[in-house]
């Protein structure tokens, strides 16, 4: 039942962090929301995304036997999965609403993404 909560729990943080980056990043180099949707659809939509993104790799990581006990390695794997997921919401922003400009901000919500994440981990796993 865990695994409901832990999937729900990541697409609200995902979806928070995502429309903290768009108010927070300038120049709007991270733009949520399109004809179709506002602000806050988008980081929904685009929240939802990320977590089914991260829970594809997740499992395709289990499957292949993928060895996460040791923290730096499990960090540098979600952290590489949110950016690289992230660049594909990107890719796809009439889909999802997200629209990032530059791509180094990628990076560095992906790192804040992953770190709240851990968060969650710890707090409903653990």
């Amino acid at each position: 039942m865990y695994n409901h909560l832990l999937f729900f729990a990541y697409w609200i943080v995902n979806s928070i962090v995502l429309f903290a980056a768009s108010l927070i990043i300038p120049n709007h180099a991270l733009v949520l929301g399109s004809w179709r949707f506002s602000g806050i659809e988008a980081s929904i939509y685009a929240g939802f995304w990320l977590t089914f993104l991260i829970w594809i790799w997740w499992d395709f990581a289990i499957a292949r036997r993928f060895n996460s006990y040791k923290k730096f390695v499990a960090f540098s794997f979600f952290f590489m999965v949110n950016v690289s997921s992230i660049l594909v919401l990107s890719r796809f922003s009439s889909v999802t609403g997200l629209v990032l400009l530059n791509f180094w901000w990628a990076f560095i919500i992906g790192l804040v993404t992953t770190v709240f994440q851990k968060i969650v981990w710890r707090l409903i796993v653990k």
